[in-house]
C-alpha cells in the first residue's frame, strides 16, 4: 500500500488518533467519502480475493449515558458484482485480526443492513463495555441468528 497523507476530518483538521489500517497483504486502498463517516477520519479499503470491502475510521460516539471517548470503527461489507453483500461472522472475525480490532464490540442499528459496524474504545481500560442499547433495545436476528442488528 502507498503511503497515505495524515488522516484528517472533513473541515480538514488532522487528526491525532490515526484510523486503523489492515495488517495483511491483499488490501488496496481506496478513495473514502468523508460523508460516509459523518466528516470523521476514516479511510477505505477492499481486498479482491475475499472481496471485502472495509471503511476504517475513529468517530464519537455517544449515546448519553455512557462516554467511551473515540472509538476505533471498522464497517465490512462484501463488494461483488452483483452489488454489496453481508459477510458472515468468520470473515468479519478474520477482518477484525486484520485491522487489530482485539475485543471489538458488533452494533448495527440498519434494517437488512449489508454492513457490520464493530466498535472498539482508543482507550483500552474502556474495552469490552458494552453499549447500554444492548440491554434495552430488542435484538432482531437474520441469516439464522449469524446477524443481529437493533432498531
Amino acid at each position: 500500500m502507498r503511503s497515505a497523507p495524515a488522516d484528517t476530518y472533513a473541515d480538514g483538521t488532522r487528526s491525532i488518533i490515526s484510523v486503523l489500517r489492515p495488517k495483511g497483504g491483499g488490501w488496496q486502498e481506496l478513495p473514502c467519502d468523508k460523508r460516509w463517516t459523518m466528516g470523521y477520519p476514516a479511510r477505505a479499503f477492499y481486498h479482491a480475493e475475499t472481496e471485502i470491502a472495509v471503511i476504517s475510521a475513529v468517530e464519537v460516539a455517544n449515546d448519553g449515558k455512557i462516554d467511551k471517548g473515540p472509538e476505533y470503527h471498522v464497517s465490512i461489507s462484501r463488494k461483488t458484482a452483483v452489488g454489496p453483500k453481508r459477510c458472515d461472522s468468520n470473515q468479519a472475525q478474520w477482518v477484525l485480526g486484520q485491522f487489530g480490532m482485539a475485543g471489538a464490540e458488533e452494533d448495527n442499528h440498519v434494517p437488512n443492513g449489508v454492513v457490520r459496524n464493530f466498535w472498539r474504545p482508543v482507550a483500552t481500560g474502556l474495552v469490552g463495555l458494552e453499549c447500554e442499547c444492548k440491554a434495552e433495545e430488542p435484538a432482531i436476528r437474520e441469516d439464522k441468528g449469524d446477524f443481529v442488528w437493533r432498531p
